[in-house]
């Protein structure tokens, strides 16, 4: 069968500022003695699966609220593989089961054995198991490329030169889908090499807790937050939630300090959404988010920090439910589609010397002020490149300064 990786896929693969971790869980109960050998049973059963009816018995296991999540996103992802493939079921049908065993095995260990408990700064597990790769195989292949943007190169290229230097990058952009922490490694991976795997994600509850999105996000650089909207969901949760995010700003500190970090950080809260007319426009942002940046940023002694506003539209790949939801389990569509990423001008988050503050006046509200101004620059970008984010859609014009992001090495090809 086609793997998710072939072993001259693995070989071309960027593997620069590639960190290697073991399990990093915090064990909170006694370990099973025959964990081990249960998961292991477990996933030589996926590995044997023949197809999809295979994928869809296994996961009727999976616990009751997940169950028709499941069965139904395999539907869907099968729909889209045959657009993908223009109507080959048969190679439909390879990547569906060579891409949704690799997810079953991941998600194997979260049911069957301990499940993973997120630290406040996570780094990307790379093996025995590779949760990085097994998310760019699931969400590269739902990629149109020949329908993407990557707007501005040259800014991406001055980021790698940033970092190289010892110095930190802060992006500061918009979030519109579960996969969002893999556009960038994606997009990137083959005119700026290596670029993707550097990136720490400052993630929210939802990409940790819910059982279908934690294989993806246990294979990024994370900092773990809890965020205001989903503070109070649990009552006897909100102490040991706030103990948390400290303990995150506390571990952000000492990486900024120490240098060469770049952080992706969605000051929103979530992702964006439709409106009443169907249009996307970049959500409000948290003014106390981006404040909070921007002091860490520039706290006396800490290491030079470069800030970005930065578009994403990736919206209907895998578009969110229409309004926020609370409860975990919620219904995946997905779509075979472009995706777009445009990063504008570093700003100056100086008070004193930066654009946005000119004319506020000792009364004014220097953190709103820099927020709106960002926030702008977002918006701006994001409607040079949502063209690209239309299911069904034709051809996509290049914006002034873009390029079309290659096909990478690490989607497989079926």
């Amino acid at each position: 069968r086609a793997t998710a990786l072939s072993r001259r896929q693995r070989r071309a693969a960027p593997v620069r500022a590639r960190r290697v971790v073991t399990r990093a869980a915090v064990e909170t109960a006694e370990k099973d003695p025959l964990e081990d050998l249960k998961v292991g049973a477990a996933k030589l059963v996926i590995s044997l699966l023949p197809n999809e009816g295979g994928l869809r018995w296994v996961g009727g296991l999976l616990p009751s609220k997940f169950k028709s999540t499941f069965d139904g996103l395999v539907t869907s992802y099968k729909n889209q593989m045959m657009l993908a493939l223009k109507g080959d079921e048969e190679r439909a049908g390879k990547a569906l089961t060579s891409i949704f065993k690799d997810m079953l095995t991941a998600y194997s260990g979260q049911i069957i054995g301990t499940p993973f408990d997120f630290p406040s700064h996570h780094l990307a597990i790379r093996e025995p198991f590779d949760y990085y790769q097994m998310a760019n195989a699931y969400i590269g292949s739902l990629i149109e490329f020949d329908r993407s943007i990557l707007r501005y190169p040259e800014r991406w290229t001055k980021v790698q030169e940033q970092l190289a230097a010892g110095e930190n990058v802060i992006m500061l952009g918009n979030h519109q889908s579960e996969g969002d922490a893999a556009f960038i490694p994606l997009l990137t991976e083959v005119s700026h090499p290596g670029l993707g795997e550097q990136v720490t994600y400052v993630a929210g509850d939802r990409v940790v807790t819910d059982l279908l999105c934690k294989p993806f996000s246990m294979g990024k650089n994370l900092l773990c937050v809890h965020s205001k909207k989903h503070m109070d969901d649990d009552p006897s949760q909100k102490s040991a939630k706030m103990k948390q995010n400290l303990n995150t700003v506390k571990a952000m500190q000492r990486l900024l300090k120490k240098g060469g970090l770049l952080i992706w950080i969605a000051p929103a809260g979530g992702r964006d959404r439709r409106d009443a007319d169907g249009q996307i426009t970049p959500g409000n942002w948290d003014p106390a988010a981006v404040e909070m940046m921007r002091k860490l940023g520039t706290k006396k002694g800490m290491t030079k920090t470069h800030y970005y506003p930065l578009a994403m539209a990736t919206y209907d790949i895998m578009p969110p439910p229409a309004t926020t939801e609370k409860a975990l389990g919620e219904e995946r569509v997905v779509n075979f589609t472009g995706a777009g990423l445009s990063l504008g001008e570093e700003i100056d988050v100086d008070p004193a010397t930066g654009e946005w503050a000119k004319g506020l006046g000792e009364d004014g509200d220097a953190p709103a002020a820099l927020t709106a101004h960002v926030l702008s620059k977002v918006v701006e970008e994001y409607r040079a490149i949502e063209a690209c984010n239309v299911p069904l859609g034709g051809p996509v014009t290049l914006p002034e300064g873009a390029i079309r992001p290659v096909r990478p090495p690490s989607v497989p090809v079926f």
